[in-house]
C-alpha cells in the first residue's frame, strides 16, 4: 500500500440521543418539549387528586415513582447511543520526479570537459540525503522517474519522520479499559453511598411507622429512601455502562477486574526506510522525454489528495507525448503547484558530431561497397571540416589504422543532417571495423562524439535463399525477380504447384524439398509463401527443424488464404508433421480455424501499427534513419487482410499489428501482423499476409529493400556457422543507448552434444576498451538444449563486442552490437528555460536552476513554499451493541421497578 493511502487512525468515543440527533426543524423540538411538559403536568395533577387523603410525603413518593417510570420511557424514546468515530489523518505528500531520458546523461555544462552529467548532479544531491530529510519533517516523500514510457515509474517512498513515535503515544486497548474501569469504580462508590442513605432512610421509616401518630414524619423518611434508591440505581447503572466489559460485581468491588488479554501477535512490523541505489535508479535510459505527460499523469493521479507539490528535475526537453499546456492545466485544476529544477546549459555549445554510420553487415571479397555517414553541427553552420574513414581488424584495438578515404564537408544549419559517403574495397575474409571520424575544429566543445564505427563481415560467399510457394502468389513473384537480379544473393525456387518444364527466374529450380542434410544446410534463409507443409514428409520436416535450431537458418513464413487454413485445422494427434511445423512458428493458431483464418477481402487497406520494437528495428527501416523510414510507412496505404492467430508464443517479439479497430479483441489488442522468435539458434519471422508487394505503390525499391534487409537479419546467425560447437546470436546488432540487448548462445560439448552447465561466462568489451563479465544462464523451456541467454544494456555510444568461448576447443564466438544515441534526445539538449519557468509560474510553483540550488537548506525557499497539506477525515463507526443491550436492561429494570414499587405503595395505602 502506498503512503498516499495510509492514514493515522485515532478513535474518539461519543454518546448521543439518536432521536434528538435526527431533529432538523425547530418545531420538532417545540413539539417534544410541549408533550413532555403536558404529560408531566397531567401526572402531577392526577396524583394530587388521588392522594388528597394521604400525607404529603407519601403523595410525593407516588409522584416520584410515576415520574421515574415516565422518565425511563422518555429516555427509551430518545435512544441513547454509544459509538466510536475514527479520525483519519493522511500525511501531506511531496513528489520528486526525475527525468531519466538519454539527454540527462549529457554534461551539466560544456565549459568544463570533465563536467559531471545532469543526472550525476542529481545523484550527488540526492545521495547526500539532506533534501529528503528536510522534506520528511512535514511530508511523505515519493520518488518517481520518467522518460519514454507513458506512466512515471515509482522508485521509493519515504514516510514522514516521527510518524511512528506519534502512533506509539496512542492509548492501548488494555490501558483504555483500565481507565474506564477506574472511572466506573468511582461512580459506583457514589451509588453505594446513595444506597446506604436509602437503607438508613428506610430503617427510619420502619422505626417511625411503628409509632402511632408519627405517620407524617415516617412518610418523609420513605420519600428520602425512594429518591436515594432511584438515584443509587441510576448512578450504579451509569457506572456499569461506563465500563460494559466489566461485570457489575467487579464494578461494585465484589470481585477483581478480569481483562481478556489479546492473543500474542506476531512480531510488530518495524518501519524501515527504503534503500535507493541512486546511480542505478537515475541512470539515463529513455530514447524520449515525456516531461509534460509525466507531470499531467501525476497531477491527475494526486487530484483531491494531500499533495503539497511536485518537484521535477529535468532539462525540460519535452519531445514526446502531450505539451506543457496540458500539464499546466491538469496541475492547475488539481491545485498542485509544480516546482521545476532545470539542468544543463541554457545555450547550446558549438559542436559537430557523427550522428550515424550505415554500412553493410557483410560483403563479398573484391566487391566495392559504400558506407554512408551523417554529420550534425550546432553553432558551426557553414564551416568546413575534414572527415576520414579508417579501418582495422575488428577486436584488435592496437592494430595499425589504415585511412580508406578523406573528404571535406561543409556543415549545415543547426541540427541539419549532412550525408557523407565513402566507397571501400573489402579486405581479406574476416571482420573489419570501419570508423568515420571528424578532425575536430578548435571550437568543438564536445569532442567525444566525433567518431562512430561499424563492423563489416567479409565472407567469401553469397547469401543463399530458397523460396517456397504453395502457388504463384504476387508476393512470391515480385520477390523471386528481385532476388534473381541481386548480385549478393543466390536464389533457388520451389513452386509447389509447378510442373516439370516451367520456367522460373532463379539460379536453380527445385521440384521437391531437399531430403539430404548437405543440400538443405547450404541455404542461409528460406522464405515460405503460404506453403503446403503437408507435401513434406516427416524426414524433410525434421531436417527443416534441425536446419533452423542447430544451423541458425533464417525462416520467413508468410501466411495465406489457401494452405495455411488447411494444415492449421489439423491437430498434432492427427498428423505429427503438423505439430513439428507449429513448433517453428512464433504464434499459436486457432483450433479448427478453417472458417476464421483470414480476413483477406477487406473493403479498404489498413496501415500497419508498429510497436516500439518495430519502430526501432533497423531491418524494418525503409530509409536510412528512423524518422524518414516512419514517413515512408505512413505513406504506405496498408494491407487488406491478415491471418488470425490465437496468441503469441512466450519470448516472441511483436513488431506490428493490423490496425483495423473493428478487429480488436476483447482486451483491446489488435491482431498481430509481424512476429519473430528464436527457435534454437535460428530466427523465424511470421508475416500475417503476403501483401508487402503493395509497398511498390510508394516506390518499387521499398519492396526489395524490405525483403533484402529482412533476409539478412533473419539469417544473421549463419555468419557464425563456421564454428561446429556453438552459435552466438543477438536480437539486434544496432540499438539505442540503454536498450536491453538479448544475447543467446547455442553450445555443444566435446562430444557435440548439447552443453549441460547451469551458466557459461562471457566477456563484454566496451567501446573504450574496458571489459566486464557477461554471464549467460541456461534457458528453461528452450527449443533446443544447450541454449544460454544473457542480457546487457549499452551505457556508452559505440561498438560493444561480445565474446563467449566454446565449451570444447579454443574457438571464440563473437558478435558485435553498435549503440547509438536517438536523434530525439540529441537534436536539442539545452535547458528549456522558458517552458520550465512558465510551468512553475502557471501552477504557483517556483523555478530553480540546478539541483544544488533547489536543495540548499539555507537559501532555497522550496521548503517554505511546500506548506503541509495534511488531510483529516472523520469516519463514523458502528453503534456499540453491547452498550445498547446493557442500557436497555437497566432501563427496563428501572421502569418495571418503579411501577412495581408504586403498585405496592398504592396497595399499602389502600388506593384504587
Amino acid at each position: 500500500m502506498t503512503p498516499s493511502l495510509l492514514a493515522v487512525e485515532m478513535g474518539e468515543t461519543y454518546h448521543r440521543l439518536t432521536r434528538l440527533h435526527g431533529f432538523v426543524e425547530w418545531w420538532q423540538w417545540l413539539l417534544l418539549g410541549v408533550a413532555v411538559i403536558l404529560i408531566g403536568l397531567y401526572v402531577t395533577w392526577l396524583y394530587r387528586r388521588d392522594s388528597a387523603e394521604l400525607s404529603t410525603g407519601l403523595s410525593l413518593v407516588l409522584l416520584v415513582l410515576r415520574l421515574t417510570a415516565f422518565g425511563g420511557i422518555l429516555f427509551f424514546f430518545l435512544g441513547l447511543e454509544k459509538g466510536s468515530e475514527q479520525k483519519l489523518v493522511r500525511n501531506s505528500r511531496v513528489l520528486m520526479v526525475f527525468d531519466t531520458s538519454l539527454s540527462m546523461g549529457l554534461p551539466v555544462t560544456y565549459e568544463q570537459q570533465s563536467a559531471e552529467s545532469r543526472l550525476d548532479s542529481i545523484v550527488t544531491t540526492m545521495a547526500d540525503g539532506a533534501m529528503i530529510e528536510r522534506l520528511r519533517q512535514e511530508h511523505d516523500v515519493a520518488l518517481y522517474r520518467f522518460d519514454q514510457e507513458a506512466k512515471p515509474e515509482e522508485i521509493a517512498v519515504f514516510p514522514r519522520l516521527g510518524q511512528l513515535a506519534d502512533d506509539e503515544t496512542l492509548e492501548t486497548a488494555e490501558e483504555a479499559t483500565q481507565r474506564r474501569f477506574a472511572e466506573a469504580r468511582s461512580t459506583a462508590m457514589v451509588a453505594g453511598a446513595l444506597l446506604a442513605i436509602c437503607a438508613l432512610s428506610f430503617a427510619v421509616f420502619l422505626m417511625m411507622g411503628a409509632r402511632v401518630g408519627d405517620t407524617e414524619r415516617a412518610s418523609w423518611a420513605l420519600l428520602t429512601a425512594v429518591v436515594t434508591l432511584i438515584s443509587g440505581i441510576v448512578v450504579l447503572g451509569v457506572a456499569n455502562l461506563r465500563c460494559p466489559e466489566a461485570s457489575l460485581a467487579a464494578v461494585a468491588g465484589l470481585r477483581p477486574l478480569e481483562i481478556a488479554k489479546p492473543e500474542e501477535s506476531e512480531e510488530k512490523e518495524v518501519s524501515v526506510d527504503p534503500v535507493v541505489d541512486w546511480p542505478e535508479a537515475l541512470a539515463p535510459r529513455g530514447a524520449e522525454s515525456r516531461v509534460a505527460e509525466a507531470v499531467r499523469f501525476l497531477a491527475e493521479k494526486e487530484r483531491g489528495g494531500p499533495t503539497a507539490g511536485i518537484v521535477v528535475f529535468t532539462d525540460g526537453r519535452n519531445n514526446a507525448g502531450v505539451n506543457y499546456d496540458a500539464a499546466a492545466a491538469a496541475a492547475q485544476e488539481a491545485g498542485i503547484p509544480i516546482f521545476t529544477v532545470g539542468l544543463g546549459d541554457a545555450t547550446r555549445p558549438k559542436n559537430v558530431r557523427v550522428a550515424d554510420l550505415e554500412a553493410p553487415s557483410r560483403v563479398q571479397p573484391g566487391d566495392d561497397f559504400s558506407l554512408k555517414g551523417y554529420l550534425q553541427a550546432f553553432g558551426l553552420g557553414g564551416r568546413s571540416v575534414e572527415v576520414q574513414l579508417v579501418s582495422r581488424p575488428a577486436g584488435k584495438e592496437n592494430a595499425t589504422v589504415e585511412i580508406e578515404g578523406s573528404e571535406r564537408i561543409t556543415l549545415g544549419d543547426d541540427g541539419q543532417s549532412v550525408p557523407v559517403s565513402f566507397t571501400a574495397t573489402p579486405k581479406e575474409v574476416g571482420s573489419w571495423e570501419y570508423e568515420l571520424r571528424i578532425v575536430s575544429p578548435s571550437e568543438d566543445r564536445v569532442p567525444d562524439d566525433d567518431k562512430v564505427s561499424s563492423t563489416v563481415e567479409v565472407i567469401d560467399q553469397k547469401t543463399k535463399v530458397l523460396l517456397i510457394a504453395g502457388g504463384p502468389m504476387r508476393e512470391y513473384r515480385f520477390l523471386r525477380d528481385a532476388l534473381f537480379r541481386d548480385d549478393e544473393v543466390e536464389s533457388d525456387v520451389l513452386l509447389q504447384s509447378g510442373k516439370p518444364g516451367i520456367s522460373q527466374e532463379s539460379d536453380d529450380l527445385l521440384f521437391e524439398f531437399p531430403s539430404i542434410a548437405s543440400e538443405l544446410f547450404e541455404y542461409d534463409c528460406i522464405v515460405a509463401f503460404d506453403p503446403d507443409w503437408l507435401q513434406l514428409d516427416q524426414l524433410q520436416i525434421d531436417l527443416l527443424k534441425r536446419w533452423v535450431s542447430e544451423k541458425a537458418g533464417g525462416l520467413i513464413v508468410v501466411a495465406g488464404p489457401v494452405f495455411t487454413p488447411e494444415w492449421t485445422r489439423l491437430q498434432r494427434t492427427v498428423d505429427r508433421r503438423v505439430g513439428a511445423i507449429r513448433d517453428l512458428y512464433p504464434v499459436t493458431f486457432l483450433s479448427q480455424s478453417a472458417v476464421s483464418v483470414g480476413k483477406v477481402n477487406s473493403d479498404q487497406p489498413w496501415p500497419l501499427d508498429f510497436t516500439r520494437a518495430g519502430k526501432e528495428s533497423r531491418f524494418l527501416w525503409l530509409e536510412e534513419d528512423s524518422l524518414a523510414s516512419e514517413g515512408v510507412w505512413n505513406d504506405f496505404r496498408g494491407v487488406f487482410g491478415y491471418t488470425a492467430v490465437k496468441d503469441v508464443k512466450q519470448g516472441a517479439q511483436v513488431y506490428s499489428h493490423f490496425s483495423d479497430p473493428s478487429e480488436a479483441s476483447l482486451d483491446n489488442e489488435q491482431p498481430v501482423y509481424m512476429v519473430s522468435h528464436y527457435y534454437g539458434a535460428g530466427r523465424v519471422f511470421f508475416l500475417a499476409s503476403g501483401e508487402m508487394w503493395r509497398l511498390r505503390e510508394v516506390d518499387p525499391k521499398y519492396f526489395e529493400q524490405f525483403y533484402l534487409r529482412l533476409i539478412r537479419w533473419t539469417s544473421a546467425g549463419r555468419l557464425n556457422r563456421d564454428s561446429t560447437r556453438g552459435v552466438l546470436l543477438v536480437d539486434n546488432d544496432r540499438v539505442y543507448l540503454r536498450d536491453q540487448v538479448s544475447v543467446t548462445a547455442i553450445l555443444s560439448d566435446a562430444q557435440f552434444q548439447p552443453l549441460q552447465l547451469d551458466e557459461v561466462p562471457g566477456n563484454l568489451i566496451l567501446p573504450d576498451g574496458k571489459q566486464r563479465e557477461l554471464r549467460l544462464q541456461r534457458a528453461k523451456d528452450a527449443a533446443r538444449e544447450g541454449t544460454y541467454v544473457g542480457y546487457f544494456a549499452p551505457r556508452s555510444v559505440g561498438v560493444h563486442r561480445i565474446e563467449v568461448k566454446e565449451a570444447a576447443g579454443d574457438g571464440l564466438l563473437v558478435r558485435e552490437v553498435a549503440a547509438v544515441l536517438p536523434t530525439l534526445e540529441t537534436n536539442d539538449a539545452t535547458r528549456n528555460e522558458v517552458a520550465l519557468r512558465n510551468l512553475a509560474d502557471r501552477t504557483e510553483g517556483l523555478y530553480y536552476v540546478g539541483a544544488p540550488t533547489a536543495a540548499d537548506l539555507d537559501k532555497s525557499s522550496l521548503y517554505q513554499e511546500l506548506a503541509p497539506r495534511d488531510q483529516t477525515t472523520y469516519l463514523p463507526g458502528r453503534p456499540d451493541m453491547d452498550f445498547q443491550r446493557l442500557l436497555m436492561t437497566w432501563l427496563m429494570g428501572l421502569i418495571c421497578g418503579a411501577l412495581c414499587l408504586e403498585w405496592l405503595v398504592r396497595r399499602l395505602s389502600k388506593l384504587a
